[in-house]
């Protein structure tokens, strides 16, 4: 069975992994933004849960993704703008990978670091393994908003070396990544 990135296509389970991966992104770090917008009580822990629960999600999409490329890896395609693009591409690639864990692994120890536990899905919990501490809280916020804001940074710099491909190389790299009924 020929799998469907090899006709120049990535697979449609990895275009799920990716676009669900982007849009749990978006809700994740917009809910971060407008957190404090919402009224402290029951609003604000449901905006907490689908953060926190976005963000498990993530993780859990970033492991399943990592696994696909090993069983059904990409076809290389080398871009039209060479070899530097290609390397730059790359790496970019792999900070995305690096951000996507790095940021929610640190909105974990700021829920630790408050003395909270970490809900999974309202199926249970794991309790925090340390005692409420305000200056980790306070640093692993920091680093939590930090690196959630560099991975929307990269994400859009990512969207736009893909528009920028669509509409000026038209070389169909965007086309790949987006399931048959929109690309044709």
């Amino acid at each position: 069975m020929k799998l469907e990135h090899m006709r120049g296509r990535y697979s449609a389970s990895a275009q799920f992994f990716h676009w669900l991966s982007a849009l749990l992104v978006g809700v994740a770090w917009l809910l971060g933004q407008l957190r404090d917008d919402f009224e402290r009580g029951e609003p604000r822990r449901i905006v907490d849960f689908v953060h926190v629960s976005s963000g498990q999600l993530i993780v859990a999409l970033l492991a399943l993704r990592i696994i696909w490329r090993f069983i059904d890896p990409p076809s290389p395609e080398a871009s039209p703008a060479g070899p530097w693009a290609d390397r730059a591409a790359k790496f970019a690639h792999i900070l995305l990978y690096v951000l996507l864990i790095a940021a929610p692994a640190a909105g974990v120890v700021t829920l630790f670091a408050e003395g909270k536990s970490l809900p999974l899905f309202g199926l249970g919990e794991i309790a925090s393994p340390w005692a409420k501490d305000k200056a980790l809280e306070h640093s692993a916020k920091e680093i939590h908003e930090w690196l959630a804001n560099g991975l929307i940074v990269l994400a859009a710099l990512h969207a736009s070396a893909a528009l920028a491909h669509h509409f000026r190389l038209r070389d169909g790299v965007l086309k790949r990544m987006l399931p048959r009924w929109i690309a044709e």
